[in-house]
């Protein structure tokens, strides 16, 4: 072989260019970042729109849809969702993967352009952004000290927030519980109907008289000066001294309808830790950054803080931190990689008994490994749970080629050849089997890489992964192992009783599986059906092996989303969640508590999340899925406010982003959505399999409708937007400009005194502007009346739907649930125009599934056309794809025994059995037709030489890929959960697929053979007897591959 030949003959040369390997991994290993999840880029952008004081239907008919009507026109478009919320717009367009996201958000940005002219006038600027995995916050830090709420809300803005957002790497930190400071101009509804006065009236004298303005400049001879107007008041007390209108020769200030107050904003978050109440601040990062990096440097800032803050009584503490967990389950990996490693090569030495095979073959690990690292580099990929998960797939694989070529070298030194002799011919006459076993790994995992959709994305770095680790194995095999073994290996084995007694174990295991093997030879009907009934038995246990999309991970933490009725003010909420947190406290495992209520976009001071988080696993007893049960147990006689508990995601202040099921129901009908959605609800909690069952509609939030009786308001000289613009600053406030102070500016604003806007009908009292510039009561052209308004409302492809949300109760999987659930609806019925779907998990888990199958699909035809083209025959390869299903056994087998799913990281597992069996087959097969093509041996006499010599690379190759798996099945580390029905399904699949391999393999070998000799003799060996003009006869065949290795 010309590899193994160029680097016995030049073993400085193949050390250095394997050294420069190992030197650029290490370099590329140090520079790699470390995340939980791969860079993927989603084709989705999202538009924000904003209009002050509008309800959701308002915002649905005004903003939303016709936003909509223009986004739904663009190429590539896969679905359109949207929220529309009171003051609050929401719309996700997401594309098919292909599109650009650049492309996507240009043309998305123009047809928002194209319709700003329709939107209403007093619209904040719609905000488009590419949605960014990277954005959810990973760490959330809280301050907390003995001041006001004012000072702390200064201090964390100014100081805490401006110097984390200065660390490298930080994106933003959003601040929740703060309330800043804040001018209010308050209003004494009797006392301006008094004087005759308006909010606009008000509002136009401020803005008169509050200005600071540009004024040009001015030219001294050689100096430019910049001239301003200033005429800002300086103090809340001077703007009691504002002049707000003069009428009949009387002068009326603001002091004579109201007063100034320098105060604080309207409170619409809050924040604390176990009892103390705080101001968290969520840190983001910049997309594309390290995870770890950025957490650990944002920790040294902090540090420093503290030192800088802690003599004035400020408190800075982590209350919730992303980085730990993925630090831990890198570091589990790594521990796994090392420990597999270790086992594997105890493996191999078990097998060779020789000290310096060993450790030729154990070198391919860390020279494999560490180029690897060069090119995950290289490919721009990080660390995360796919990367390492694949080298921990590999980590047996990538000694599995040095196993094979250097047993190979051994067999010959014991033969009596000599070494160096034996380690090129060795090398050479297996060197187009491990070249094919090695591409049929690879022509298993590269359409991993390959497949389609989200999931296709986060498992191209695992695929790609694997491929260049066992190809790179194969190079470090065919080069440094036959080097090595050319100068190190000697004809000496070890001798003592125990070595004694393995070999002569080996041998026994030899000659019992040649007796056994001829058996099978005589007995190939038999045979057949023994192993067609052992995969029978198997397929029926397929019904009982549940389906989830990936294992609950314990993280040591959960949330508690808590959900107060409509119309609950902040403080409501607040009591509900302070009567949840001494529940969760009697838990023995819970370390601290945390809890937020509003600070997102939508700021619902009706929804909380209570952060819990636990003390190590390895210091309690309870799992976390069974410590969520023990909360929803205390927790489920609270009638007051809707529970649920979750995984934890992120303390954003509220929301069920992140139920298990979530179910959507669509159609034109709002009330019919909800009761088709209802009739569900009922029906699953009378099955007992789910747990926090919600529906996302919400019942009709308290209002008031201001109703405009457009006739009387006309002839008065009144128009509805005067009376609008009049509500809303008197009831919600309304910012009429900035107020300097200490460098800074805060928001001025209008409003009624509380007192006078409690009931609905106050508002009649309130004065407005009429073209004729007489003033008109409110009363007189519009009606305040109690109303309910939706609190939000969501579409999917333009279409309202209402969401059935639920998590999953303990021992129940994703699959069944969501296939009950759709039964469900299927016995409620749903009228014409009314559809269903999933979102979420359910919706992923589907997609996930169904692209596993196409690649377990593709790669099978692929493994089938490459031992085609190694074998020069259409038939031979299926005697080897006929041992696929059996890997199946011990796989699906091994998971249904240990009672876990069959997850998306399962079915990885499988694909690896693809071409792992597929592996070992090919040894066999390529050494019996070696032994009939160059020996002249028949085919019968050949499988029989060829199953005791090849029995021993095949077991050693399978027993280290076991042990090297062994660790991660075993692992009960960070991030476990989702690695060991990987391995136990590989462990399981491995024991079974290699012992019915070893048999099924040469019995079906030996059945479809005459149909290759047939069509080898009918199609493809035809000669042509025909000869030429000229008298020339064909040419003759080129000599056997195997004729070089006589």
């Amino acid at each position: 072989m010309l590899l193994s030949d160029i680097s016995i003959r030049r073993p400085v040369m193949t050390m250095m260019v394997l050294g420069a390997m190992v030197v650029f991994g290490i370099v590329s290993f140090q520079r790699l970042g470390i995340d939980r999840f791969p860079r993927v880029d989603f084709p989705v952008i999202t538009i924000i729109t904003q209009l002050p004081g509008a309800d959701p239907e308002t915002m649905e008919m005004r903003v939303t849809d016709p936003i909509e009507e223009e986004v739904n026109t663009l190429s590539g478009l896969k679905s359109l969702r949207s929220t529309s919320a009171d003051s609050y717009s929401l719309i996700v367009a997401e594309f098919v993967l292909e599109k650009d996201v650049d492309v996507a958000f240009q043309e998305v940005q123009a047809r928002v352009n194209s319709v700003r002219q329709t939107l209403p006038v007093d619209i904040e600027e719609p905000v488009i952004e590419k949605f960014d995995i990277d954005a959810s916050p990973i760490m959330t830090v809280v301050v907390s000290a003995d001041m006001s709420i004012r000072d702390l809300s200064y201090l964390a803005d100014k100081t805490v927030k401006e110097s984390i957002q200065r660390v490298r790497n930080v994106g933003s930190a959003r601040i929740v519980g703060r309330r800043e400071r804040k001018i209010w101009l308050w209003l004494d509804a009797p006392k301006m109907k008094q004087h005759g006065v308006s909010v606009q009236d008000v509002r136009g004298a401020l803005q008169r008289e509050h200005v600071e303005m540009p004024g040009g400049r001015v030219e001294t001879g050689p100096v430019e000066l910049a001239a301003r107007t200033k005429a800002e008041f300086q103090t809340a007390g001077e703007l009691n001294d504002l002049i707000v209108v003069e009428r009949a020769g009387r002068t009326v200030r603001l002091k004579d309808v109201g007063f100034a107050e320098d105060g604080l904003e309207e409170e619409r978050s809050y924040a604390q830790l176990d009892r103390n109440p705080c101001i968290a601040l969520q840190v983001r990062r910049q997309s594309g950054t390290n995870t770890v990096q950025v957490a650990h440097d944002v920790k040294a800032e902090i540090a420093r803080l503290r030192k800088e803050l802690e003599p004035r009584g400020v408190r800075l503490e982590i209350a919730q931190d992303s980085s730990v967990f993925i630090e831990r389950s890198v570091e589990e990996v790594n521990h796994h990689l090392v420990l597999g490693g270790f086992m594997a090569v105890i493996t191999v030495f078990v097998f060779l008994l020789n000290f310096r095979s060993t450790l030729i073959s154990a070198l391919v690990l860390p020279t494999s490994v560490l180029a690897t690292f060069m090119l995950i580099y290289a490919m721009g990929f990080t660390l995360n749970m796919m990367t390492l998960m694949g080298l921990t797939l590999a980590i047996g694989l990538l000694i599995d080629d040095a196993i094979v070529v250097q047993e190979n070298i051994m067999r010959h030194v014991e033969e009596g050849k000599p070494v160096r002799w034996a380690a090129g011919f060795g090398t050479g006459e297996i060197g187009l089997a491990v070249l094919a076993t090695t591409l049929s790994i690879v022509a298993v995992f590269l359409p991993v890489a390959m497949m389609k959709g989200i999931v296709g994305r986060f498992f191209k770095p695992f695929g790609l992964t694997v491929s260049f680790a066992v190809l790179v194995s194969m190079l470090v095999s065919f080069t440094l192992t036959p080097m090595l073994s050319s100068r190190l290996l000697k004809k000496v084995r070890l001798h003592n009783p125990l070595f004694n007694r393995l070999e002569g174990m080996f041998k026994a295991i030899d000659r019992f599986y040649g007796r056994i093997l001829a058996w099978t030879l005589a007995h190939r009907g038999t045979t057949v059906l023994i192993a067609v009934l052992a995969f029978a038995s198997v397929m029926c246990l397929v019904p009982f092996a549940k389906q989830e999309f990936v294992p609950i991970e314990d993280s040591n933490e959960f949330n508690v989303m808590v959900r107060a009725p409509q119309g609950a003010a902040l403080q409501q909420t607040r009591g509900i969640v302070e009567g949840i947190l001494p529940r969760l406290r009697e838990i023995p495992e819970v370390r601290y508590t945390f809890y937020a209520i509003g600070g997102d976009e939508m700021q619902k001071v009706n929804e909380a999340v209570v952060y819990v988080r636990l003390c190590e696993k390895a210091e309690r007893k309870r799992s976390q899925t069974a410590l969520m049960e023990d909360a929803r147990v205390r927790l489920k006689d609270i009638t007051d406010a809707q529970i649920s508990v979750q995984q934890a995601a992120t303390v954003s202040g509220g929301g069920m982003k992140w139920a298990q099921l979530q179910y959507e129901v669509r159609g034109p009908d709002i009330e019919r959505l909800v009761t088709i959605s209802n009739g569900v609800i009922a029906r699953m909690k009378q099955a007992g399999d789910y747990v926090d069952v919600q529906n996302s509609y919400e019942a009709g939030k308290p209002g008031v409708d201001v109703l405009v009786d457009r006739a009387r308001a006309a002839d008065l000289g009144v128009s509805p937007a005067v009376i609008g613009d009049t509500v809303r600053a008197a009831v919600g406030g309304m910012n009429v400009g900035k107020f300097k102070a200490g460098g800074d500016r805060y928001d001025l604003a209008v409003r009624l005194l509380e007192q006078y806007r409690i009931r609905p009908e106050q508002l009649g009292d309130l004065w407005l502007p009429s073209q004729s510039g007489q003033l008109v009561e409110l009363r007189n052209v519009a009606q305040p009346v109690r109303s309910f308004t939706a609190v939000e409302i969501t579409r999917y492809n333009r279409q309202r739907n209402v969401t059935v949300l639920a998590n999953l109760a303990p021992g129940k999987a994703l699959g069944p649930a969501m296939a009950a659930l759709e039964e469900f609806t299927r016995q409620e019925g749903l009228p014409p125009g009314y559809s269903t779907g999933w979102a979420g998990q359910g919706s992923d888990m589907r997609e996930s599934f169904r692209y596993l199958f196409e690649t377990m699909i593709l790669s099978v035809i692929v493994v089938y056309m490459l031992l085609a083209a190694q074998f020069e025959s259409l038939v031979h390869p299926l005697s080897i794809m006929l041992s696929l299903p059996l890997a199946m056994i011990g796989g699906l087998g091994a998971l249904i025994a240990l009672r876990m799913n069959v997850s998306i990281f399962a079915m990885i597992a499988f694909i690896f059995l693809l071409g792992m069996v597929t592996k070992n087959a090919i040894l066999l097969v390529d050494y019996a037709n070696t032994l009939r093509w160059r020996d002249g041996l028949e085919r019968d006499e050949a499988l029989r030489r060829a199953g005791p010599i090849r029995l021993r690379p095949i077991l050693m190759t399978t027993v280290a890929i076991m042990a090297g798996m062994l660790p991660t099945a075993l692992g009960t580390g960070a991030g476990a959960e989702s690695r060991q029905p990987m391995a136990c399904a590989i462990i399981g699949g491995l024991t079974t697929s290699t012992l019915l391999t070893l048999l099924v393999v040469p019995v079906a070998y030996s059945l479809l053979d005459p149909m290759s000799e047939w069509l080898k003799h009918n199609f493809f060996d035809r000669k042509d007897t025909s000869v030429d003009a000229a008298g020339d006869t064909p040419p003759a065949p080129p000599p056997d591959r195997h004729d070089a290795g006589k």
